[in-house]
């Protein structure tokens, strides 16, 4: 699947998001500081890797915050403005994912994107895992993320 671009947009009737716009919280809220990113691609699916090395508690906290405002509106529009060509209005829904059988503080959220007439979804998804000092957080197509997180957390966490 091929993901949307656009030079701006930002979620219309969710107001848990609307303060963090289109690139949603998890910037704002846990921040670039002290971590390292890597991004993969592999048959058109995407995967991002960032890894942090912060104090369990604060990560916590903003780990609560930012999975919190990812998914308290299960259904909402989203507004993608294509610069001079106009805009496009999509539908997105979210929903928690429970991370079984790995030991540390998880998060996990699901987010599908689909345009107005309900065709092409695009899903992605996120899983956070604190151990100790270090949070390994995956993002991209679902088979990837859930492919990649045990190899991760094992490079990380040794």
């Amino acid at each position: 699947m091929r993901r949307r671009r656009g030079v701006g947009a930002g979620p219309k009737d969710c107001e848990a998001l609307e303060p963090y716009g289109h690139d949603g919280p998890i910037d704002e809220l846990i921040g670039t500081k002290d971590s390292a990113t890597r991004g993969f691609s592999r048959d058109g699916k995407f995967l991002s890797q960032r890894l942090y090395s912060r104090m369990p508690a604060l990560m916590h906290g903003r780990m609560n915050e930012a999975f919190a405002a990812l998914t308290a509106c299960p259904e909402y529009t989203e507004l993608l403005v294509l610069g001079g060509k106009g805009n496009a209005e999509l539908l997105v829904k979210t929903r928690a994912v429970e991370v079984r059988g790995v030991e540390g503080q998880t998060y996990g959220y699901e987010r599908t994107v689909m345009d107005s007439d309900l065709r092409s979804p695009d899903r992605m998804m996120t899983i956070a895992v604190t151990r100790g000092w270090t949070t390994v957080m995956l993002s991209g197509a679902p088979d990837l993320v859930k492919q990649a997180l045990e190899p991760a957390l094992r490079k990380a966490t040794r």
